[in-house]
């Protein structure tokens, strides 16, 4: 056997080896969020999860009608699993062992006749199966581009469900100013109002109760 075939023998088996550690890297990684995150992945396609896109309608504080459209993001997508599965290891934590299982992003828009408002957020589910949720914090996406007069959402209360087709949350407001500056006043009970908001599925039916 020549030592240019050994050699090639050699290279084959290291690159067979390096594809092995990332297949094994990348279904661990996988599998584990199958078991600690049910809420945002299956093997079923067409599983019902949290993960999605929401949409539904309610009245601010001001009466004003709105349309609601929320986007809540995988933790981890395919590509960032893949990215991740074929960097080698600097430490001894495995590929997403010490993130957050319980938390998750996503974005919204909500839109009416004064115009767009766009929100990053984050929250947290309670439950193992995650149909029960912590608090869900909205952040005004470009606040120079925050509408003003206006009741912006400033959290979704600890307490949301979401079951199947339909999510339910209860909405907290901060009123922005003509000058963008936060505003409230305890004489005014606008100003602590609460609403409470179901939505449906994206494509599905939806409803709201103030």
């Amino acid at each position: 056997m020549s030592k240019g075939f050994k050699l090639l023998l050699l290279l084959l088996g290291l690159a067979a080896l390096s594809w092995g550690m990332y297949e094994c890297k990348y279904y661990y990684s996988y599998y584990a969020d199958l078991k600690d995150r049910p809420w945002a992945y299956s093997r079923d396609e067409n599983a019902k999860l949290l993960v999605g896109t929401w949409q539904g309608e309610f009245h601010d504080p001001d009466g004003v009608t709105k349309t609601i459209r929320l986007t809540i993001a995988e933790p981890v997508t395919d590509e960032e699993r893949a990215r991740k599965a074929g960097r080698r290891a600097r430490k001894r934590s495995g590929l997403g062992s010490q993130t957050d299982k319980k938390r998750f992003d996503g974005s919204a828009t909500v839109s009416s006749h004064r115009g767009r408002e766009a929100y990053k957020l984050n929250g947290h589910v309670r439950t193992e199966d995650g149909h029960q949720l912590d608090v869900i914090h909205f952040q005004i996406d470009d606040e120079l581009q925050a509408l003003r007069k206006n009741f912006t959402v400033h959290s979704a209360l600890e307490g949301g469900q979401w079951q199947d087709d339909r999510l339910t949350l209860t909405l907290a407001f901060t009123y922005t100013t003509a000058t963008g500056s936060a505003f409230s006043s305890s004489a005014d009970p606008r100003y602590d109002k609460k609403i409470t908001v179901r939505l449906s599925r994206e494509n599905h039916e939806h409803f709201a109760t103030n």
